[in-house]
């Protein structure tokens, strides 16, 4: 494992070592152990540590220096709702707690988190009850954004699905919707955005 990386992104998300210890129910020494390469470590491990981190599988394993067996399934954290269309207050933002559940992550992703499409305003790109997986680290620049769907957490506390645009101040976007009905939303204080990397499909009935 490349420590100086694991150590940032910790910090990107504001856990700990201590904390990825409790998500895999792990006594610390054992993450210590991982990090200076004394114990092999197991793939569904890394599947944890990969949803801790909120990083995709396989870029993890390249840090880890080990490649991946294409059979393996990695999973995604649920952690909330997301309205289009809408309004849904934010839950649970999967750093203070464990998520709802967990989905097998379409072929080539895994790891970071999902949330459920609340609503149509996306339709036809995004349906109601869908997931939609997302990574916060290609959201903290607010430029790599503009013109990108992104799942945006507003002042207010709404958790929203959106095209995201520039607003007129700092720290304010401007948010589109695909269903032309819906009005346009200007300049819109933000406490996150984070573009969205994956789409499943909610099973058939």
């Amino acid at each position: 494992m490349q420590k100086q990386w694991f150590q940032q992104r910790l910090r990107q998300l504001g856990k700990t070592q201590r904390g990825l210890a409790r998500h895999m129910g792990l006594d610390p020494s054992r993450i210590t152990e991982i990090l200076n390469q004394s114990r092999s470590i197991k793939i569904e491990e890394a599947v944890e540590i990969a949803d801790y981190l909120e990083t995709p599988l396989d870029d993890l394993m390249i840090k880890l220096g080990a490649p991946i067996a294409g059979s393996i399934k990695a999973s995604s954290l649920v952690v909330g709702y997301v309205g289009a269309g809408e309004t849904v207050m934010s839950i649970d933002d999967h750093a203070k707690g464990s998520g709802l559940y967990k989905i097998d992550a379409p072929h080539g992703e895994g790891g970071g988190v999902c949330v459920v499409v609340r609503g149509n305003s996306m339709a036809p790109r995004f349906k109601d009850g869908e997931h939609l997986g997302y990574t916060r680290e290609e959201g903290l620049d607010l430029a790599n954004c503009y013109g990108r769907e992104c799942v945006v957490q507003t002042k207010d506390g709404r958790q929203l699905v959106k095209i995201v645009e520039p607003g007129s101040k700092k720290g304010e976007v401007t948010l589109v919707s695909v269903n032309a009905a819906t009005p346009i939303e200007h300049n819109v204080p933000v406490e996150w955005i984070a573009p969205v990397t994956w789409v499943k499909l909610r099973p058939r009935p």
